[in-house]
């Protein structure tokens, strides 16, 4: 087995010199060394007249990494893993260990750093440390693909109450079974009276996205984290507070039964920010055949509210309020919209009238599983199945067909009013030019920002256009700025596409990766036109493609004045009509 020290020649006698130089006596596990390649020391160091054990092993890929220090007769209240024992020496970026340094100066200096600022005071300690938090939940990952969500209204509880039972709901498409995936839609507690009272409900996007059917929990409030890091510990933690509740009902599954108890308690979800964290035990029993099987695992409750999805983009907080209407859902509009939801819009609208074809799936966002399903179906389900707090309404409409009138118990302009009615933005990724000019005169009728974006043949390039009425050009001035070749087209590659076999009409060619900055740049559009501080006038931005397969896109801005020959914009002339 190659190890560190065969690739590095030297520093494997530099590491343990180190240890004699700094007068650090430690052993190497001879045992793991020789039969595993693997490196391992043992010893003491003299902190403050007390002996510390410690042990320091070596990760596979030294120097890259650093190595681990164990203090494994310590219980430190912060910087320690409780689970492992291993020590935070060293910010948790990898930049903050250097390959040159040595595990001995991890030992000789980090440590007596570490025991020595957990001995000062409080504001000294948080001056000392990195600023962050350290939640003891993260220490209970159960086992991978299982979860219990916890809302927003379940981490803020009355620290007096202690116990109660709870509801979870399980999703239509998870039904109850041994590998939990369920929200905690409900807690209650027993009132005066022995009645119950419900202390905390989920929001109703999640009750909505929890649809399906329902177990029932006990849960209990502790004074700190539970002593140990499996179900039984949590179990037994249960117990203690209330008899009883360390042995929860069965509840019945599609695979077996199950039992769950949830515990709450204060923790560090920020430097010096404590509050409320959520862990479950589960046990789960099954028979097969004559055997019964049991078990039982910890979970992690996972946090799921606005606001912690927010912490990460906090300055798209606009879009939380927002409602966006767009028609088109193709290689580019269909992304887009996943982008736009990710983000947390808020409402959006979806107009498209077609079908996912084998073809497409080489640039659409989804594969095999969508072909032959409706685009707005597709992409509908995914949002409302992973980001419920973005509502989808859905236009399955092609515009412009007659023929299909009598089938229709509104006009298609009544039903561009429901699509456009109370939008903050309007977004088409239509590409196509009549349908532009129609969303174009209707937003600007409501006086409503106007998003457009399009691609070129081969993808060699693209636009993103925002109209802005009152603060520049509208739709049509560009167009003109187009024609006058005072604003650029993006570049295309010579033909006029491609028809694949069987497909109905012929489309553009081009790679799904070279889309991505359109839809990127489309979205920071969006966003930045939702902002309440933004004062972006009309502007088309130019994507540019290089004809070396690698070379990067590139930008150019162009704003959009009002075109003198514009009839929208421009004042008619004096003694006669506009142009």
């Amino acid at each position: 087995m190659t190890s560190w020290w065969d690739r590095f020649p030297g520093r494997l006698e530099h590491e343990l010199e180190d240890f004699a130089t700094r007068e650090l006596k430690f052993e190497v596990d001879e045992t793991l060394f020789r039969g595993a390649s693997r490196l391992l020391l043992r010893g003491n160091i003299d902190h403050k007249g007390k002996p510390v054990a410690l042990e320091i092993i070596y990760p596979d890929l030294f120097p890259y990494f650093r190595p681990e220090v164990y203090a494994p007769q310590l219980r430190l209240g912060r910087h320690q893993n409780p689970l492992l024992g291993n020590l935070c020496l060293l910010d948790r970026p990898s930049t903050a260990w250097k390959p040159h340094e040595t595990g001995a100066w991890l030992i000789a200096e980090r440590v007596p750093l570490l025991l020595s600022l957990l001995e000062a005071s409080p504001e000294a300690i948080r001056a000392g440390e990195a600023p962050q938090g350290e939640p003891v939940s993260v220490y209970f990952q159960g086992p991978p693909g299982m979860t219990i969500i916890v809302p927003e209204a379940a981490l803020a509880l009355d620290d007096q109450l202690r116990v109660g039972s709870g509801k979870l709901r399980f999703g239509l498409d998870m039904p109850p079974q041994l590998s939990i995936r369920a929200l905690l839609c409900e807690l209650t507690v027993r009132a005066h009276g022995q009645k119950t009272k419900i202390i905390a409900q989920a929001e109703e996007p999640l009750q909505q996205r929890f649809g399906g059917e329902e177990a029932h929990m006990r849960w209990v409030r502790l004074d700190g984290p539970p002593p140990g890091f499996d179900a039984e510990a949590i179990f037994a933690a249960a117990e203690a507070v209330q008899p009883g509740f360390g042995q929860p009902p069965w509840q019945r599954g599609a695979d077996g039964e199950f039992a769950v108890t949830g515990v709450v308690f204060g923790e560090e979800v920020r430097q010096g920010v404590i509050e409320d964290g959520w862990l479950f035990a589960v046990r789960w029993q099954r028979t097969a055949g004559k055997i019964l099987n049991q078990g039982s695992y910890a979970l992690r409750g996972e946090r799921l509210t606005t606001q912690d999805l927010g912490a990460r983009i906090p300055r798209l907080a606009p879009l939380h309020e927002a409602t966006i209407a767009q028609i088109g859902l193709g290689a580019l509009g269909a992304p887009l919209a996943l982008e736009l939801a990710r983000n947390q819009v808020a409402k959006l609208r979806l107009l498209e009238f077609d079908r996912v074809e084998g073809s497409q799936i080489v640039r659409w966002p989804f594969g095999v599983d969508a072909i032959g399903r409706w685009k707005l179906g597709v992409i509908d389900r995914f949002i409302q199945a992973n980001y419920p707090y973005t509502s989808i309404e859905g236009f399955l409409h092609r515009l412009g067909q007659s023929a299909e009138r009598q089938d229709r118990n509104e006009s298609e302009l009544e039903l561009l009013d429901r699509l456009l009615d109370g939008a903050t933005l309007i977004v088409d990724a239509s590409a196509e030019n009549r349908l532009q000019q129609l969303v174009a005169d209707l937003a600007r009728e409501r006086e409503v920002d106007q998003v457009f974006l399009s691609a070129t043949e081969g993808a060699r390039g693209g636009q993103v256009a925002l109209i802005v009425p009152g603060r520049g050009g509208c739709w049509l001035c560009w167009k003109l700025h187009v024609e006058d070749e005072a604003i650029p087209l993006p570049p295309a590659e010579e033909g006029t596409g491609v028809q694949p076999r069987g497909c109905g009409s012929s489309t553009f060619t081009g790679a799904s990766f070279d889309l991505l900055p359109i839809v990127a740049h489309a979205a920071r559009v969006c966003a930045a036109a939702l902002h309440p501080a933004q004062a972006i006038g009309s502007t088309v931005w130019i994507c540019a493609l290089p004809e070396d397969p690698i070379g990067p896109p590139a930008w150019s801005s162009h704003p959009i004045a009002v075109h003198p020959r514009c009839p929208v914009c421009s004042p008619a002339p004096a003694g006669g009509p506009r142009l």
